[in-house]
């Protein structure tokens, strides 16, 4: 079936096809909230496989006295290699050209739109599976594990000062304008506010770096600054159990296969071909490839919690 794409639009059409990449990426950045996290990176085309590094803490004992004149002796680094390769998602929407006669709105825009937000949200999905699949647990209410929590317990500061000490025990660096990054559901983020004491919390407006803010920011405690975002992947246990993730600096990578992340397709319903003879179906679609590795798991902390049902 023949197609209008990003690719293959002659000179002329360029700018349709630039405007139809714009349009999904711009639906699509406000929503990402793990992605902004982690380092990404683009990988070359003719690669399958991404390498990530990862470089081990140098002890302070490599770094010795020096002598005048004599060079140092050189010490072995501890490197080791995570290779990942893409996994490819992508979403067509069906149109017909009824629709697009009838519709009181821009049909192809606003599905556009519609595209790049559910692409932003499967990608930080993505993103957020990898990363919430780590190590470092902490479980709310002083528990042990997921299936011993109980609908009473939720998240406390208590949990999140714990947490951060976990991180910066481990010398895990913190982000630009300081802080780590803990993202958060919402319904976690409305027990946390109704039991936060008076001084424990930190309004965004009052920041010392305000230009520093993460996208879904909502205020800080105790060096964690609280990310909320609603795509939040829930466990399923005894209890609907959330996690709040604790987030250091480089604590994972992110690598997509194609430079603008999402790659959008349009074929507007009255464009015919032997597949489509009289202009009745057209779609709007977009894809991308990307994986995902947690490259410190050092950096990461998860705090595993109930929430209080509204």
């Amino acid at each position: 079936m023949a197609m209008t794409t990003t690719s293959n639009l002659e000179a002329s059409q360029k700018a349709l096809g630039i405007y139809y990449d714009t349009r999904v990426i711009e639906s699509l950045q406000p929503n990402l909230y793990f992605e902004q996290f982690g380092t990404v990176e683009t990988v070359p085309q003719g690669n399958y496989t991404t390498r990530f590094f990862l470089f081990n803490k140098i002890p302070t004992a490599s770094v010795t006295t020096l002598t005048e004149g004599t060079a140092p002796t050189g010490i072995a680094v501890s490197v080791s290699a995570v290779d990942r390769t893409p996994t490819q998602y992508g979403i067509k929407v069906e149109l017909t050209d009824l629709v697009a006669l009838t519709a009181a709105f821009n049909l192809i825009d606003t599905a556009l739109v519609e595209v790049g937000k559910v692409m932003a949200r499967k990608i930080d999905e993505v993103i957020q599976t990898v990363v919430n699949a780590g190590t470092n647990v902490i479980y709310a209410g002083g528990k042990t594990s997921r299936a011993s929590l109980t609908a009473t317990d939720v998240l406390t500061v208590q949990d999140i000062i714990k947490a951060v000490q976990k991180l910066r025990n481990n010398a895990a660096p913190e982000f630009a304008g300081g802080g780590y990054a803990m993202v958060i559901h919402p319904a976690v983020g409305y027990d946390l506010m109704s039991n936060v004491s008076a001084g424990q919390w930190i309004d965004i407006h009052k920041y010392a770096m305000p230009e520093n803010i993460f996208r879904g920011e909502i205020g800080s405690i105790a060096g964690a600054r609280i990310v909320q975002s609603p795509n939040v992947q829930p466990f399923s246990s005894t209890v609907t159990v959330y996690p709040s993730t604790l987030i250091g600096a480089d604590a994972y990578r992110i690598a997509y296969w194609l430079a603008g992340k999402v790659n959008s397709y349009v074929k507007p319903p009255e464009e015919f071909d032997t597949a489509n003879p009289l202009g009745q179906l057209g779609f709007v679609g977009a894809k991308t490839n990307i994986a995902v590795a947690r490259t410190q798991e050092e950096r990461l902390v998860r705090i595993e919690s109930a929430a209080t049902a509204l």
